[in-house]
């Protein structure tokens, strides 16, 4: 077998934390945190983890959402704030430009 067969992620497997870190070329230590902190989907059984491979190959989908989810999140609470530096008396004559 090929490095490249036994690295492949198969979709429908369930990993260990172990498996998953060999997998990704990280440690086991960072697939808990991520794990733990929801970065990574996953199941707890008891006090044993497992990941679905499906999960894995989504990670890097779910990080763009996370930052998307994020960037929507301070401009919404931080529109207030502009609007009233942005959208005020003394600039007004900007507005029309």
């Amino acid at each position: 077998m090929s490095v490249s067969e036994t690295l492949a992620i198969r979709p429908n497997v369930y990993y260990t934390p172990e498996e998953a870190a060999q997998l990704l070329r990280v440690s086991e230590q960072d697939v808990m945190a991520m794990l733990q902190s929801g970065r990574a989907r996953g199941v707890q059984i008891g006090q044993h983890w497992r990941i679905l491979g499906a999960a894995l190959l989504d990670l890097s989908a779910m990080e763009e959402g996370a930052e998307a989810a994020l960037v929507h999140d301070w401009m919404g609470a931080s529109l207030p704030t502009l609007m009233e530096v942005w959208d005020n008396e003394e600039d007004a004559v900007y507005d029309d430009l």
